[in-house]
């Protein structure tokens, strides 16, 4: 079975460049309760929200330090991954430290990444595109600013022209131990609607169909057909509702690799699309492949 992996990462998306001290294998924390129970268990309730936080955070950090390509290669051989979209966090990082590391390997697509708040920002998105990036990445809360900002409307000012797919983090995560309400908030779904209807000629992903807040990504999808949604992160209950709203052609497999194993979103995804191979064609990589240069899937 073909499979493209629309949401995926390599290095250190948290900090920043290379990771120093990279994982040769992932290291289990209690936060692994959370993709072993297939996302069905979505964080602690009540007074002990404080807890999952923490548990949330030092679960990412772990995570973020398997990110190489080395692990990313080997994780895609074992569960049949085709190919993988590798989405970079400006200034975190970029188009161009990824199209460097994947130089020569056809398996691997790159999105451009720029920040809101950098000045350089229109120079610097049209030359990651230049150089053979095929998409955007936008992260407001790692890149600390609100869905409406003033920059992400700039950037997708410059973006629309080029008629590819812009990916969006969805949904509230915590990333740092710190709490931070404001910050992690920025991954509200609704909070995207401006955006999204402002530029309604751009195929936006909101990635992870919105995690625990889902059904805000569902009530969107329902009213903006340039609206589509990747499955990372998102357990099967919710997808299947999603899929009433997205149709068989806007729903499509993501991993948010490495911060969540491929074989997990598989396996919710042969489920969902069990019984109808039409939808799982669409769903395991045709739809993502309708959003992405020809030239670039052919290979």
């Amino acid at each position: 079975m073909k499979i493209i992996d629309i949401h995926s990462h390599l290095e250190d998306i948290l900090y920043g460049g290379d990771i120093i001290e990279p994982y040769s294998k992932r290291v289990w924390t209690p936060g692994n309760l959370w993709e072993n129970s297939s996302y069905r268990i979505a964080g602690l309730p009540g007074p002990l929200a404080v807890i999952s936080r923490h548990l949330e955070a030092v679960f990412i950090s772990h995570q973020n330090h398997f990110g190489t390509l080395e692990n990313m290669i080997k994780d895609m051989d074992e569960f049949g991954v085709t190919k993988s979209v590798l989405n970079p966090i400006a200034p975190m990082t970029d188009g161009f430290q990824y199209l460097k590391k994947v130089k020569g390997n056809e398996r691997f697509l790159v999105f451009a990444g720029v920040s809101p708040h950098d000045p350089d920002k229109e120079k610097k998105l049209k030359d990651q595109i230049a150089a053979g990036c095929v998409g955007l990445k936008l992260h407001p809360i790692l890149q600390n600013a609100a869905p409406n900002h003033r920059g992400y409307f700039e950037i997708m000012e410059i973006f629309r022209a080029y008629k590819m797919p812009v990916l969006f983090h969805s949904g509230v995560v915590h990333y740092y131990v710190a709490y931070q309400p404001t910050r992690y908030g920025y991954g509200e779904p609704r909070r995207y609607e401006e955006l999204i209807k402002a530029f309604r000629d751009v195929p936006t992903i909101m990635g992870h169909m919105g995690m625990r807040q889902g059904e805000q990504v569902i009530e969107l999808a329902r009213k903006y057909d340039n609206l589509y949604a990747d499955s990372s992160q998102q357990r099967l209950s919710l997808l299947k509702k999603g899929a009433q709203a997205f149709g068989k052609d806007r729903l499509m497999f993501g991993s948010d690799w490495a911060f969540g194993r491929q074989s997990t979103p598989i396996r919710i995804g042969l489920k969902l699309t069990n019984g109808d191979p039409e939808f799982q064609e669409k769903f395991f990589w045709k739809n993502a492949a309708s959003l992405l240069p020809a030239k670039s899937i052919s290979a």
